[in-house]
């Protein structure tokens, strides 16, 4: 993977792919950036050169929801976790560029679809399960299937697994330096009812 030199059209491809009018994070900063771009554009490199982050960037604020009214019980909440738009900005710029890689040396097979940009995850098999399910209803065959369930999946993935395969992608060393210095840095905060 070539070197990355961060643009300020990348910071603005970044804002622009990002949802409008989502609360600000620790940042206390919202979508929009538009004066910011050439001076987020100098920092995110800098960062980027020195592989190190100011400890707010990759801090997130975890919001228990309770899924049932009233529930007491710890496995009945929700963790949604919203980091700051600065970090989620930087590391979409990153991801677009490492896309760019893996789509140029095809890296990806074109069934990875749960990971391809512009994907549909579960979609797709699931469309193609019911086709199939259809034509064998139809024809009156018998089918034997098996899913598996690979629920919070990549929750478990351990971080040293998510180097390797940035080395086995053959990414840029210092883009892999700074990801993972930042996976060191990762830290939430969790807020149960508005408490922090």
């Amino acid at each position: 993977m070539d070197p990355v030199i961060i643009t300020p059209d990348d910071v603005a491809e970044a804002v622009r792919r990002a949802p409008n009018w989502k609360s600000p994070r620790l940042d206390v900063l919202h979508d929009g950036l538009v004066v910011c771009h050439a001076v987020l554009t100098r920092q995110f490199q800098e960062a980027l050169d020195q592989k190190s982050l100011p400890s707010l960037f990759p801090t997130g604020i975890t919001h228990l929801v309770p899924k049932d009214r009233d529930s007491i019980d710890p496995s009945k909440y929700l963790p949604i976790t919203c980091l700051p738009i600065i970090y989620k900005t930087l590391t979409s710029i990153l991801s677009a560029r490492i896309t760019r890689h893996l789509n140029s040396n095809q890296v990806m097979s074109r069934a990875q679809n749960g990971c391809r940009c512009g994907g549909r995850g579960s979609k797709e098999p699931l469309l193609i399960d019911a086709v199939i399910g259809k034509v064998v209803k139809h024809n009156r065959r018998n089918l034997s299937a098996a899913w598996i369930d690979y629920k919070k999946t990549f929750d478990s993935v351990p971080h040293t697994w998510l180097k390797r395969v940035f080395e086995l992608y053959k990414v840029n060393c210092t883009v892999r330096d700074f990801l993972e210095q930042c996976m060191g840095q990762w830290s939430t905060i969790l807020c149960h009812l508005g408490s922090g």
